[in-house]
């Protein structure tokens, strides 16, 4: 969990932005590359397929690896979302296998910019395969604080991920911004850490918003402290 000291950085990060005046809005609506959760939620009947291919190595057993994320999102309300991902992992020298998967749901409050900071909460279900074999399944609330100043975009998600077995709880941080260069080009990055098993990643990220509703992400998540896993993400989504 964090110290004192650390518990104080956030609430002054938090306390920071909530006195800052609103500015102009700009949509944001797509989450950051590496789950970092936006304020945004889809619409009422909006549905976004997506796929993620990673290629990835882990630095402390020299393997390379490859990942097949498949996910969708669904708006329920105009302020209330679903979202439901799978996950497969190949290992150089070996057959796919299960990697994870989640569902999340999502509600955001009040209109985008009604409020000095926009508030969204988010509840996840999550069940990841350890490097044991043995499927680890969690719950994981989450606070989602974000902010707009003009083309720059600010989000702090701060989430407590609950085992359902004997593991000890871990608080998570994750942080992103993302500045929209051009109606078609954005860049970003994210940072994460996990308190418990003392990981951490940073997440340098462009975007590319086509015609027809089609996203494309691409980034690369480098991880540092106790994580050995780096891997490049390559991200398509679609809107109906």
């Amino acid at each position: 969990m964090l110290t004192p000291r650390g518990r104080l950085h956030l609430f002054f990060l938090t306390g920071t932005l909530a006195v800052l005046q609103p500015a102009v809005s700009f949509a944001h609506r797509e989450d950051y590359l590496d789950e970092t959760l936006v304020y945004q939620t889809l619409a009422r009947g909006e549905f976004e397929p997506e796929y993620w291919f990673d290629f990835g190595r882990r630095r402390d057993t020299d393997t390379d690896f490859t990942r097949h994320n498949l996910a969708a999102e669904y708006g329920l309300t105009e302020h209330w979302m679903i979202d439901v991902r799978g996950t497969v992992r190949q290992e150089a020298g070996r057959g796919l296998r299960f990697d994870s998967a989640r569902f999340e749901t999502r509600y955001g409050f009040f209109e985008e910019g009604r409020l000095p900071v926009d508030i969204a909460v988010s509840s996840e279900v999550n069940v990841e395969r350890d490097e044991a074999g043995i499927d680890r399944v969690g719950i994981e609330p989450r606070l989602i604080l974000s902010k707009d100043f003009g083309k720059l975009n600010l989000t702090l998600n701060l989430s407590e991920e609950i085992p359902v077995d004997a593991r000890a709880p871990a608080f998570l941080i994750a942080t992103g911004f993302r500045y929209d260069a051009t109606q078609l080009f954005r860049f970003g990055s994210e940072l994460q850490y996990n308190t418990q098993e003392h990981t951490a990643a940073v997440i340098p990220q462009i975007w590319f918003a086509l015609p027809h509703e089609v996203t494309l992400k691409a980034g690369y998540s480098y991880g540092f402290d106790r994580n050995q896993e780096s891997f490049l993400r390559v991200a398509f989504e679609l809107g109906f």
